[in-house]
Parts: structure tokens; C-alpha cells; sequence
């Protein structure tokens, strides 16, 4: 991730970081989409982060990728619903650090209860502060 204020932003590593965030994040859903249509339901869960609503201006680069992967989420969401897929977002407010309330397992309790979720009552996000 670069360090970079918007008006410094390198365009081809903001690209090629848009590639691995967003655009990797759509090439696994359409792997994984057909089959889990055919199986009636699944969840994909990605995880988002705070600087989606907040941006930094020092990381520009990913405040951008972390509210296009939110954008996408919630577009699939959409798309995928229908068919009984689950597509949400953790959206992270906080660094992940071990022994902390950002503890990685701490947050995956935050997925688990996505995934728990029923049919029709599905959350699109949930923000973990």
C-alpha cells in the first residue's frame, strides 16, 4: 500500500492496487458464484476498513480501494441475494493488532455472526468499532 496523498498517488500502483482489492475480490465471487447458486445459498465475506467512510488523505490509495470494495460489496449484496448468497463486509475501524480490541480473533466472531445470519436477514455490513 503506498503512502500517498491524492495529488501524489502513483497511478499505476493505485491501479495495480485496485487490481489485487477490488478486482481480485470479483474474480473469487465469480469463481465461486456459479456453484453456490446451484447449492442455494453460501456467504462471501470480505473485509473492509473505516477509511471507506473516513478517508485518509496520507493513504489515498487506500481509503479509494476500501470504499470501491465497499461499493462492490454492497452491489453483490444485491446481485447475489436473490439467490440466497450472502455477500457482506466487516468493516474494520481500527489496526488489527493481536491483544488489542482489533484482536484478528476477536473480529472473526464479527464474520462467524455474518455467516450465522438466516435467509432474508441478511446484513450487507457490519461495522466493528
Amino acid at each position: 500500500v503506498q503512502r500517498a496523498r491524492p495529488s501524489a498517488l502513483d497511478v499505476e500502483q493505485l491501479v495495480r492496487e485496485f487490481r489485487a482489492n477490488v478486482a481480485g475480490a470479483l474474480v473469487c465471487v465469480q469463481a465461486l458464484a456459479p456453484d453456490m447458486r446451484v447449492r442455494g445459498g453460501g456467504s462471501l465475506l470480505f473485509t473492509g476498513g473505516g477509511i471507506a467512510d473516513q478517508p485518509s488523505t496520507d493513504f489515498a490509495s487506500l481509503s479509494l480501494g476500501k470504499a470501491a470494495l465497499r461499493n462492490l460489496t454492497q452491489t453483490l449484496a444485491q446481485d447475489l441475494g436473490v439467490s440466497g448468497i450472502h455477500v457482506a463486509t466487516v468493516t474494520v475501524h481500527g489496526f488489527v493488532q493481536p491483544g488489542t480490541h482489533f484482536d484478528p480473533h476477536l473480529i472473526a466472531q464479527s464474520f462467524i455472526k455474518l455467516h450465522r445470519q438466516p435467509r432474508g436477514r441478511f446484513d450487507i455490513e457490519l461495522v466493528y468499532r
